[in-house]
């Protein structure tokens, strides 16, 4: 049986986590402060959507963070390097089920990888959460590849997780889903055939080929969600796209980072 990678959750690094906070509160999302990387120099705050999430990672102490390896923590050390003048998007990650196999796939895929980093942590209910983290070094065409996560349960199971540790907050304005997230690429078909090839994801073709604004290409992410790759410079993450309640909207921006409602 083919491994299947499926989209986890998305860091943004900010500088001021209740800030963020705050501008999420006033579109009547929520979001809440999740704890310190101890020894890691970083922090972070969380806003879940369904099984799908969001980590607001800020520094609060950029030289421990900075003394991470890329081998072993990545995103702790590119925070002290990005941090205070890059405020947005960093990377998505995907989990999957069996880390040394997704390993093993993406070295045979030509992909330099660190370590395979176990990680844990405690819940405010006693329940200790572990996982185990992969980092894919270097870029595509400039694009920071995505981080793989095995938190060793399914889907299902870690929603019941989320739930029994009452991480799965109620939004204001209600039920919200993360749907879309849109890569703007200088090359996205190029980006989205090797992502496709790489991960094992379906890929689809869609909008006006003879109009680049509209031209796109979509990976199937798992739970109905997609990473759309479309023309454009920043070679990022420039925006999440959610589903919401009827006449419920929201369009938020917070540094170089767009959150909006469909």
């Amino acid at each position: 049986m083919t491994q299947q990678f499926t989209w986890d959750h998305t860091v943004e690094f900010v500088n001021d986590l209740k800030s963020a906070e705050r501008t999420f509160a006033d579109a009547g999302l929520t979001s809440q402060y999740g704890g310190k990387h101890v020894g890691h120099g970083t922090e972070n705050s969380l806003a879940y959507f369904a099984d799908n999430y969001l980590e607001f990672l800020a520094l609060y102490d950029r030289e421990e963070a900075l003394s991470e390896t890329p081998d072993h923590g990545l995103i702790f050390h590119e925070a002290g390097e990005l941090l205070p003048e890059y405020v947005g998007f960093y990377r998505p990650a995907l989990h999957v089920h069996g880390i040394e196999q997704a390993a093993e796939r993406l070295t045979a895929k030509g992909l330099d990888l660190g370590h395979i980093v176990p990680g844990n942590r405690t819940t405010a209910a006693g329940e200790e959460i572990r996982w185990r983290l992969l980092w894919i070094k270097g870029d595509d065409r400039g694009l920071r590849y995505p981080f793989v996560i095995d938190w060793g349960a399914s889907e299902s199971e870690q929603l019941a997780r989320y739930e029994s540790s009452g991480l799965l907050h109620r939004h204001a304005i209600g039920e919200v889903d993360t749907r879309r997230a849109i890569f703007e690429v200088p090359d996205p078909a190029a980006v989205a055939a090797h992502w496709s090839d790489v991960f094992g994801l379906g890929l689809t073709e869609g909008g006006d080929a003879d109009r680049p604004d509209e031209h796109y290409f979509d990976l199937d992410v798992g739970g109905n969600r997609v990473w759309r790759f479309v023309q454009g410079q920043c070679n990022a993450i420039t925006e999440l796209q959610y589903d919401a309640p009827a006449g419920k909207s929201f369009d938020v921006t917070i540094g170089q980072a767009r959150f909006r409602s469909l």
